[in-house]
């Protein structure tokens, strides 16, 4: 019983979309701002629409690396559809009206063209041109589309001003969502390759791509010590060490754990979710 709720939370992309407001409630704890209730409703919903409507255009590559997957998300598709057309509207409406400003309705419109087009056609005539299939576009879109929406969006909605440890949290939470869509990228090599998508393991290979997701690893642990050495920072982001020091390990050390291990992948997601929920707590604490 408990093997079959836990497939369904994973196959309905559940750990990806509980991600979102655990994480957001981590940072807003770290630099003491108090993000609005309503934001976490709108983010939750955004990323829930599109972890949903990604699951209906991967097609190609998923055949080859979730078959299962595809299978169960193509015969949800029209309840999918709906729930994506609906709770996308929702979400940008409940934005839009409750702070009508024109800053924050270009930030929506920029977050909901990154969350379409990264898995949808530019141009209908060209199906294949859309931000996945981007060399490199594709890892920054999805940087700049978790940080907006988790950081600059509530950050505008609360009036705060960003100062330096807002910046380091945006590069910080830039750089570790690339780290893992190099990850995911990594262990879908083979559907992404059949299905001509050219992530950075397709075209430069499988330890090039490692090498990418070190570095940008050694850029969180970098902005973190360099704030703490400097004192702009609390002790408390010590904690943000440790999944760097992680998946650092992970790449240099096990990358079968990263490459063949698909429940792997899903158990880092999860694990971020915990992370996320025990670094809030500190810091509300001892931050």
């Amino acid at each position: 019983m408990l093997t079959r709720i836990a497939q369904s939370f994973i196959l309905n992309r559940l750990h990806i979309i509980v991600s979102a407001p655990a994480v957001m409630w981590c940072w807003s704890e770290f630099l003491k701002m108090r993000f609005r209730s309503i934001d976490y409703l709108i983010i939750t919903l955004a990323v829930a629409c599109i972890c949903q409507w990604n699951r209906l255009t991967d097609v190609e590559e998923d055949a080859l690396n979730c078959p299962a997957d595809l299978k169960d998300a193509q015969a949800k598709s029209r309840a999918i559809k709906v729930f994506c057309y609906a709770g996308g509207v929702i979400a940008i409406l409940l934005a839009l009206f409750t702070e009508p400003a024109w800053l924050l309705a270009e930030l929506v419109a920029f977050g909901a063209a990154v969350g379409y087009f990264y898995n949808s056609p530019l141009l209908p005539s060209k199906p294949h041109l859309r931000l996945k299939n981007m060399f490199i576009i594709k890892n920054l879109s999805s940087g700049a589309g978790w940080s907006t929406g988790l950081l600059v969006f509530p950050m505008l909605r609360a009036h705060t001003q960003p100062d330096g440890r807002f910046f380091t949290a945006f590069v910080y939470m830039f750089a570790m969502v690339m780290t893992y869509e190099i990850m995911w990228d990594i262990r879908d090599a083979a559907g992404d390759y059949k299905a001509g998508i050219p992530t950075l393991p397709v075209v430069l290979g499988i330890n090039s791509a490692r090498v990418c997701a070190a570095i940008l690893q050694l850029v969180c642990l970098g902005i973190i010590i360099s704030g703490l050495a400097n004192a702009r920072l609390t002790p408390v982001w010590s904690f943000y060490l440790l999944p760097s020091i992680m998946l650092l390990t992970l790449i240099i050390f096990f990358p079968r754990l990263i490459g063949y291990n698909r429940g792997f992948s899903h158990l880092l997601v999860m694990a971020l979710s915990c992370f996320a929920c025990l670094g809030g707590f500190l810091a509300a604490r001892f931050g």
